[in-house]
């Protein structure tokens, strides 16, 4: 026969090759099977990286002696009965194959016992071979055993990583679980060290600070949104706390982590700007919707789903943080280092409330900045003279002028601060207000000025300066292609081009603002700019990249000298910015160092 019926053994073998990739894959079942089953205090224990033991106890509520030995056959579940409870899954797993899989490939035992007994059960397995069952004393609850994990698959063996990359993947996966646990307290250890510890006291907060510690839940902010279909909650990070990959992006589906392209492109697009290239913010979002917006049987291990209307989820996810980015202050602070929380340590002093927990009345966003530029907008909404380091045309019109808001009482229009008048290596300006001290780069403030003004000007307030002697450039087929093609983008900017055949380009006027530069050197920016993002998808974002870079050729330089009249006009245009904390490209702009830190460093505090 060419057709056969595999064994048993084989079987359950190929079915662990499809779930038990790897040690974390095994906690993951195990923990799930733990949070499912109501527990309370989740203990995991792993020893060389998870090779050679891994134990998961946990409170919950325990099988009698029937269930835990039929929970190790495949196809065996006590969370779904018939197919269709594969779209209302309230639980993290359904699959029957988990338990037997990680039996077929380890030495396994498992020691249960619910609250109505009054014995426990110890099942015993090897290479998924059942070897002992009987009746034992134990506490209420579950604690798994699995040794020496593919000691029979020596190929899955051979292909797993050092010991610290394998339990970095344990910890990972347990920390996604506490996240969405708060109400669980979760214990890690590897060879007898901590690796993480939660409180379980249901307060997000404090598992944020348990597993990420101090520092990191400073730099974070609380959001929340809700309406008839669809509810928001979690933190963001500022862009200090930016990270060099996507690990930190984490979203939770009805309870379920997951990943999701088009959370992560809601979320990066609404840090449009704020963050440099390759650069990733740190974010945990609780994303809660009707089960039948999303399907969570895409993936084999559920990490990955489908929404049913995709639109509405990347708006809704995208306008939140975009409006909240908008509304708080994005200043880094200076963190003492000896504030820094250690994994298993809860810190002691209050933590900000979830924003679900504030009256939405409440938000007043303009209190809350370190930097109220909406004060700046009030003081300074008046004519008045542009700074020397802004464009050389000094003209009303060249001025963002922001609406005067008439019912702001006068005592909250005033602020004290005080720019100092030398700066640190003609690069870092030195300001004093009633918090603190601030630093501020010069090069990426006025780039972010310039930016904005650049974006809010239509061609007649940009303006061109006409050349006396129109210039002629050569270029290649590729950027005369470019340029030709998009005439009309070059023109709207303040250039005036005109092709002149061939692949020669006459320049017969330039911007305003870059009329002392090598405006041809821009030109080739700006071509270069394009050919390096071919991917824009609109006008509008073309126009927007063209932007970025003609501010940053038109800004002031680190090293160039500042007097103090042009370091304060630099000043107030950047509080006059609607995102004043990073120039285009992401970089910070401002950090802030308190007075009570500055205290602590003479021992003051």
């Amino acid at each position: 026969m060419k057709v056969h019926r595999l064994d048993e053994q084989t079987i359950n073998k190929i079915a662990a090759g499809e779930i038990i990739e790897r040690p974390a894959s095994v906690v993951k079942e195990l923990v799930e099977n733990s949070i499912d089953a109501g527990a309370t205090r989740i203990e995991i224990e792993i020893k060389n990286g998870g090779r050679q033991l891994i134990k998961v106890v946990d409170n919950g509520c325990g099988m009698e002696q029937e269930d835990a030995v039929l929970a190790i056959e495949r196809h065996a579940t006590s969370k779904i009965m018939q197919v269709e409870d594969l779209l209302n899954l309230y639980t993290l797993g359904f699959r029957g194959e988990a338990l037997p899989s990680i039996a077929s490939v380890s030495t396994f035992s498992l020691i249960t016992k619910p609250a109505s007994a009054d014995f426990g059960t110890l099942i015993e397995c090897k290479g998924g071979i059942l070897q002992k069952v009987k009746s034992i004393g134990a506490p209420e609850g579950t604690s798994i055993s699995v040794q020496d994990l593919f000691y029979n698959t020596p190929a899955r063996l051979k292909y797993l990583k050092s010991i610290p990359t394998e339990s970095g993947y344990i910890n990972e996966i347990v920390t996604r679980l506490a996240l969405s646990h708060p109400e669980i307290s979760f214990q890690l250890k590897h060879q007898d060290y901590d690796m993480l510890f939660t409180p379980g006291n249901g307060r997000l907060e404090d598992t944020v600070i348990s597993l990420f510690g101090t520092e990191i839940h400073r730099e974070m902010i609380p959001i929340a949104m809700e309406d008839r279909h669809l509810k928001i909650t979690g933190f963001y990070g500022k862009p200090s706390i930016a990270r060099t990959n996507r690990k930190y992006e984490i979203f939770y589906i009805n309870g379920r982590h997951v990943n999701s392209r088009i959370l992560s492109s809601a979320v990066e697009k609404a840090y449009h700007t704020l963050l440099p290239i390759a650069r990733y913010p740190f974010v945990i979002l609780f994303i809660e919707l009707p089960r039948d917006w999303v399907d969570v049987n895409v993936h084999p291990t559920k990490l990955e789903v489908r929404f049913a209307n995709e639109s509405d989820i990347y708006k809704a996810v995208y306008h939140l943080i975009h409006n909240s980015l908008k509304e708080h202050s994005l200043i880094s602070e200076w963190i003492n280092p000896d504030d820094a929380v250690s994994l298993s340590r809860i810190a002691t002093e209050t933590t900000v409330p979830l924003k679900s927990e504030v009256p939405a009345t409440s938000a007043t966003p303009a209190a809350n900045l370190d930097l109220n530029y909406q004060v700046y907008h009030d003081i300074y909404a008046v004519k008045e003279e542009v700074s020397s380091v802004q464009e050389p045309v000094a003209s009303e019109n060249t001025l963002h002028v922001v609406p005067t808001i008439p019912d702001i009482p006068p005592e909250k229009s005033y602020r004290n601060w005080y720019v100092y008048p030398k700066t640190v290596q003609n690069t870092y300006i030195i300001v004093q207000d009633e918090q603190g001290l601030l630093f501020v780069d010069q090069h990426a403030a006025h780039e972010r000025v310039l930016f904005e003004r650049f974006f809010t000007k239509t061609q007649e307030l940009l303006g061109t300066q006409a050349l006396l002697i129109p210039e002629t450039v050569t270029l290649n087929y590729t950027q005369y292609k470019i340029i030709s093609e998009r005439m009309s983008l070059f023109n709207g900017l303040g250039f005036d081009l005109e092709a002149f055949g061939g692949k020669t380009l006459i320049i017969r006027g330039v911007p305003l603002t870059l009329a002392n530069m090598d405006h041809t050197q821009i030109i080739f920016d700006l071509l270069e700019e394009y050919a390096n993002f071919k991917t824009f998808k609109s006008p509008s974002e073309i126009k927007e990249a063209f932007l970025i870079t003609m501010a940053c050729r038109a800004a002031v330089k680190a090293g160039d000298k500042l007097d103090v009249l042009e370091c304060e006009n630099l000043i107030k245009d950047l509080f006059r910015c609607e995102n004043p904390y990073t120039c285009p490209h992401g970089r910070p702009t401002i950090f802030r160092m308190s007075y009570d830190e500055l205290g602590k460093k003479f021992l003051r505090r």
